[in-house]
């Protein structure tokens, strides 16, 4: 039996291990994709279009059951996206529980100098990755 010593390190690995392959999701599905490596508050963690529609994302994981966004990355996320005339979204996985779901900044409740969204929140009004990119979805967000 081996145990793994949480540290910052470690969870910072973990999160780009998890944005690496939501990159390469987005790639897979003809998508251009990139992780940006210095993300934090200074730019968003994700970039992804398909010649038809940019979006980019914060992204969040998780082996609780509540996650918390800092209202300066959302804000950045915001000011990207208006640059880029792209839709922003919260990319959330939950560990050992769920795939991705995709949520808008309108579905995170407000906290003093953070968001935060819970899981059955996010189970309930965000949306998945197929349907993120699917044509249909694509085209209402025109």
């Amino acid at each position: 039996m081996s145990t793994r010593l949480i540290t910052i390190s470690n969870m910072k690995k973990e999160g780009i291990k998890h944005e690496q392959e939501l990159v390469k999701s987005f790639k897979e599905n003809g998508f251009v994709a990139c992780r940006f490596p210095a993300s934090g508050a200074s730019c968003p963690d994700l970039i992804a279009g398909d010649g038809d529609s940019i979006f980019v994302m914060e992204v969040k994981t998780t082996l609780n059951t509540l996650i918390k966004i800092r209202k300066k990355q959302i804000g950045t996320l915001n000011s990207f996206a208006n640059g880029l005339k792209a839709k922003s979204f919260i990319a959330i996985k939950f560990i050992n529980r769920e795939d991705w779901r995709f949520l808008k900044i309108m579905d995170l409740k407000i906290h003093g100098k953070s968001y935060s969204i819970d899981y059955n929140t996010a189970m309930l009004q965000g949306i998945e990755f197929d349907q993120l990119i699917s044509d249909e979805y694509q085209k209402r967000l025109i």
